[in-house]
């Protein structure tokens, strides 16, 4: 479990300009959520869940989804999602299994993102298109870290989002908006 020194350390290195995961758009959010997991896990390969504590979380919350990973047959399973990815949602998915989830399910990019992170036994950092009711969202940014009980076998995934807006000329209007 990390101590108020740890939180107050990944605070301020997810705080500084350029902290951003490279190669990947820059995202406090992200940032503090891999720095999370860096200091959860300490020396070992991947964190335990309960290495993560809530008050470590709190802040991320409303942006994270928590699976369960099932190896047989292989499958996730959706135990948390944060206030800000329900409002998103077209249903609530809780207790639902990816496979349930029509344009969730394989093949897709969000499965193939979260069997990435499994496979790999490392964060999976990934963007997707936001295909939604709101219109002043373009992507999703996240990253998908796992998390093993045993520090071998991954059990849970432990995913952060952040929505990229909408990009709009000087005009207002959408840059992809056809003419005539």
């Amino acid at each position: 479990m990390m101590d108020l020194m740890q939180l107050a350390t990944v605070a301020a290195i997810a705080s500084k300009p350029g902290s951003g995961l490279p190669g990947y758009p820059q995202s406090e959010l992200l940032t503090r959520a891999h720095l999370l997991w860096l200091a959860a896990r300490g020396t070992a390969e991947m964190p335990a869940r309960r290495q993560i504590t809530d008050a470590a979380l709190e802040p991320l919350r409303p942006q994270i989804l928590l699976f369960a990973v099932e190896h047989a047959p292989f499958d996730f399973r959706y135990l948390e999602i944060g206030s800000r990815m329900m409002t998103l949602s077209n249903d609530d998915y809780t207790g639902k299994r990816l496979s349930e989830v029509p344009h969730q399910r394989p093949p897709s990019l969000v499965w193939d993102h979260l069997a990435a992170a499994v496979d790999a036994r490392a964060p999976v950092r990934g963007v997707l298109p936001y295909v939604g009711r709101s219109r002043n969202i373009s992507s999703i940014f996240h990253i998908v870290l796992p998390l093993a009980e045993d520090g071998e076998t991954v059990d849970h995934l432990l995913v952060c989002v952040d929505l990229a807006p909408v990009v709009r000329l000087q005009d207002g209007t959408h840059p992809f908006t056809q003419l005539g």
